[in-house]
């Protein structure tokens, strides 16, 4: 688990999942499953942080939200595009994590260019026949 930045609640179980985003002007914490973010800037908590506008929808259930795209309605708003990258960013972590390393990606050749190593981790390596062509 990462160090919390200084002035974060100290209350580590409250940090027991979640994610971190670590930035050049400060931190944004989130407890997980969608608990209240905390933007730490300069060692300091803002308490009401300017926001930018909503740009997403929201739905109100997310099984109907796919019913109605398989109906021909408007995309579902985790379609294959979003999940898939919310899929690379979460394996990404979980990478960084079994090589207790930072880590540079190429999104486009997807592949990781400062450590090698990890190139067994992503693309595995297949029994003879079973190749990934």
């Amino acid at each position: 688990m990462p160090e919390l930045p200084e002035g974060v609640d100290p209350v580590r179980s409250r940090y027991r999942r979640g994610v971190m985003f670590v930035g050049t002007k400060g931190h944004l914490l989130c407890e997980g499953a969608g608990g209240t973010p905390r933007l730490i800037q300069n060692g300091e908590l803002i308490e009401k942080p300017e926001l930018p506008p909503a740009t997403i929808p929201r739905v109100q259930d997310h099984y109907r939200d796919w019913l109605d795209a398989c109906k021909g309605g408007r995309p579902a708003l985790s379609n294959f595009e979003y999940g898939s990258r919310l899929t690379e960013i979460t394996l990404l972590g979980v990478l960084a994590v079994r090589t207790a390393g930072k880590l540079k990606w190429n999104h486009d050749k997807m592949q990781v260019t400062n450590n090698p190593e990890t190139e067994v981790i992503i693309n595995g390596t297949y029994r003879k026949g079973w190749e990934v062509s």
